[in-house]
C-alpha cells in the first residue's frame, strides 16, 4: 500500500476525490467535518462581502450628504456614521439608509436624531 510522506496510506484514486481531500484533511478519517466547518465559514464570508457590497454606496450617499450638511471632510463624516450608530444600537448601514431616505422622506426617528446632533456638535467648529 503506497503511504505518504508522514507515513499514512495513500489516499485511493478509485474513491473519489472528495473522499479523498476529506480523509486526507487530518489524518482521523474525520475531514468531511472540517471541510463542512470551513464551506459553512466561507459562505458566511461571502454573503458578508455581498452585503458590503450592496451598502457601500449608501453609505458614501450618508456621507457625502453629512459632508454638505456640517461641512466637514471624509473622515469626519464617516466618524459621524460610527457615533451615531453606536449610540443607537443600529448598524451603520442601517443609519446611513435611514439618512438618505430622510432626503426625500421624514426624519430619522427621535432617537437616530439626537444621537446626530450630538454627533455634528462634537465636530470641530470652522469645517474642513
Amino acid at each position: 500500500m503506497a503511504r505518504t510522506q508522514d507515513g499514512r496510506p495513500a489516499p485511493d484514486a478509485s474513491v473519489g476525490s472528495a473522499a479523498a481531500a476529506w480523509a486526507a484533511a487530518d489524518g482521523t478519517g474525520c475531514g468531511s467535518v472540517g471541510a463542512e466547518a470551513e464551506a459553512r465559514a466561507l459562505r458566511e464570508e461571502v454573503d458578508g462581502l455581498r452585503r458590503a457590497l450592496l451598502s457601500h454606496p449608501v453609505i458614501d450617499l450618508a456621507r457625502g450628504i453629512i459632508m454638505a450638511t456640517a461641512s466637514c471632510t471624509p473622515e469626519q463624516a464617516w466618524q459621524v456614521l460610527v457615533d451615531v450608530s453606536q449610540h443607537t444600537n443600529i448598524k451603520l448601514r442601517d443609519i446611513a439608509q435611514r439618512i438618505v431616505d430622510s432626503v426625500d422622506g421624514p426624519p430619522p426617528e427621535k432617537s437616530v436624531r439626537a444621537a446626530l446632533r450630538s454627533a455634528l456638535g462634537a465636530l470641530p467648529p470652522g469645517g474642513p
